[in-house]
C-alpha cells in the first residue's frame, strides 16, 4: 500500500474548513456591530425625538411641569437627525403614542462584507426604541 501524497489533499481541505470558518465570524461580526449600531440610532433618535417638545406649550400644575409631544414635532426632529445620522438608515416610524413618549422604529439593510462575493445575501434590520420627555431632572427611581 502507497501512502504517498495523501497528506496533500487533507491539508488542502483543512485550509477551505478555516478559510470559511474565517470569513463566517468575521461576516457573524459585522452583523452583530451593524444591528448594535441600528440600536444605537434608533436609542439616539428617541431621545430627540422625546426632547422635540415645545416649551411655550408646558403645563405647570403647582408642583410640576409637564410637556406634551406631537406627531408632527416627533416626526419632523427625528426625520432631520437620521438623515445627518445616515449610513444607508433609513426611518420607518416616528410617533408619541401617549404624547409623552417618543418611539421610533428604524430600519436599514446589511450584506455580508467578505462572503457577499459566493453567496449574495441581503437582510433588512430593524430597530426600535422609546424615549420619554423629561423636564426638570426628575427620575422614576425616586
Amino acid at each position: 500500500m502507497n501512502d504517498r501524497g495523501s497528506l496533500l489533499p487533507m491539508v488542502a481541505g483543512m485550509v477551505a474548513l478555516c478559510g470559511v470558518t474565517v470569513v463566517g465570524i468575521i461576516d457573524s461580526t459585522d452583523l452583530a456591530l451593524a444591528r448594535t449600531n441600528l440600536q444605537s440610532t434608533a436609542d439616539m433618535a428617541a431621545l430627540v425625538g422625546a426632547e422635540s417638545f415645545n416649551p411655550l406649550r408646558a403645563q405647570f400644575d403647582g408642583t410640576s411641569l409637564t410637556v406634551r409631544l406631537t406627531n408632527r414635532d416627533v416626526r419632523r426632529a427625528v426625520r432631520l437627525f437620521v438623515a445627518e445620522a445616515s449610513d444607508g438608515i433609513r426611518l420607518v416610524a416616528a410617533t408619541t403614542p401617549d404624547r409623552l413618549t417618543a418611539r421610533v422604529t428604524v430600519s436599514s439593510v446589511w450584506s455580508p462584507p467578505l462572503g457577499n462575493k459566493f453567496f449574495p445575501v441581503r437582510i433588512r434590520l430593524e430597530a426600535t426604541a422609546s424615549a420619554r420627555a423629561n423636564i426638570g431632572g426628575a427620575t422614576d427611581e425616586g
